[in-house]
């Protein structure tokens, strides 16, 4: 009967209600909230503003090379500048004046620039996303300016030679000069072709291509549902160790610190195994994952569920409710240590030594492996596991130390 009422009393049902409003909430937000990177990036607006008369070929070849629906080629180089501080366009493709006429100097008394303006008072992914964009573009127009000198030089090499040759060959024999000319002409010809078809062949000659491995589905909200998804269960995990522990303090006056205790403990085992239930389920319906992997998700955080209530109850247990004062750095400290958005092998020390006790760590871990591919799911579930172990021996210390006059709590 006390048992019933401990998992009916208002701690431990407030703490399932927390765990299951924040997951879903989470959930909820963030995966339909970035499913629309990368497929919306294309309806950034850019511009190109080209202020060379003789390069209005570049100006048309980038326009359709450009990933973007909306390119603006109708701006000044000042108006362009002022959209893309009003955020207006996210990006400037400015080809300047003479742009042209330096790349036909060879001599380099001016170089030929292209110019790229990105305003990085944005966010992350728009940056990034241009970054890319300029890379792309300014090697694709590097190459092309670098094969056509290429071919002028040489072009104007044979040019020059043959007409040297037809020069002497006239001067030899005056009386054959048309014969000589014709012939130099039909050489001229032949010579553009070969020029031609040699700098085809270099152009074809080479390409690159991307082996991706454990492939992620197009999306923001599927790059980022392992760290999303993690930290779901963790923010839930922190408030609900708070509210658990009203109830174990409740009961630990009438039925002892250890039966209450035991009690704490399978409520949260089954909140572990109930609250991912639903919240999986709803990041499968946003995500549209197989059956396989929902319930390999499940376990994964019904594990990190577990070993997080678990944490978050050893300063719960011994501070009530100034826990939080703890729980909450330890927290913030996982979503970097948690290696979700930076790899864990360039963390700073502090959060790389912080990950191996880090609950997020490992489920991320688990998460992608899961969603995505990669080995040892067993292996990171026992050190989850073990994790969850070692805070279970903390709280028992912490209980052990405790005498049963300091569990009283004052009743109104």
């Amino acid at each position: 009967m006390k048992f019933k009422q401990f998992l009916l009393s208002k701690g431990v049902i407030g703490a399932f209600i927390v765990v299951l409003f924040y997951g879903l909430l989470m959930v909820g937000i963030y995966f339909s909230g970035y499913k629309a990177v990368p497929d919306k990036i294309d309806r950034l607006p850019v511009a190109i503003v080209n202020q060379d008369s003789n390069s209005q070929a570049l100006q048309n070849q980038l326009k359709d090379n450009l990933p973007f629906k909306h390119v603006k080629t109708n701006l000044s180089l000042n108006d362009a500048k002022k959209q893309l501080n009003d955020r207006k366009i996210y990006l400037i493709i400015n080809i300047p004046n003479k742009f042209s006429d330096n790349l036909a100097n060879l001599g380099h008394d001016e170089q030929a620039q292209l110019k790229f303006y990105i305003n990085y008072a944005n966010p992350m992914t728009a940056v990034s996303a241009m970054e890319t964009v300029t890379n792309r573009i300014g090697n694709q127009v590097q190459k092309n300016i670098l094969l056509q000198q290429g071919k002028a030089i040489l072009s104007a090499s044979a040019a020059k030679q043959l007409e040297q040759t037809t020069t002497a060959s006239i001067k030899a024999n005056p009386e054959a000069k048309a014969a000589i000319l014709e012939k130099a002409d039909a050489t001229k010809k032949t010579v553009a072709n070969d020029i031609n078809n040699t700098y085809d062949q270099v152009k074809n000659s080479y390409t690159y291509s991307i082996v991706k491995m454990h492939r992620v589905p197009k999306g923001m909200n599927h790059s980022m549902a392992p760290f999303f998804l993690t930290l779901s269960f963790y923010i839930g995990s922190m408030i609900a160790a708070m509210l658990i522990v009203t109830s174990y303090k409740t009961f630990a006056q009438t039925i002892g610190k250890w039966r209450a205790y035991l009690s704490t403990q399978i409520a949260i085992v089954l909140i572990a195994l109930i609250a991912p239930l639903f919240i999986v389920g709803l990041s499968r319906y946003i995500n549209h994952f197989d059956t396989a992997t929902y319930w390999g998700l499940w376990w994964n955080h019904t594990l990190e569920l577990f070993t997080a209530l678990n944490f978050n109850l050893i300063f719960s247990l011994m501070l009530g409710q100034l826990g939080i004062m703890i729980n909450m750095p330890f927290m913030l400290t996982q979503v970097v240590s948690g290696a979700g958005l930076i790899p864990q092998t360039i963390l700073p020390e502090f959060f790389k030594g912080l990950s191996y006790i880090s609950p997020c760590y490992y489920a991320i871990k688990g998460n992608f492996n899961i969603l995505y591919g990669g080995p040892n799911v067993t292996t990171i579930w026992l050190q989850l596991g073990l994790l969850g172990c070692a805070a279970i021996i903390c709280q028992l210390v912490v209980i052990a130390l405790q005498k049963n006059h300091s569990l009283a709590i004052k009743r109104s």
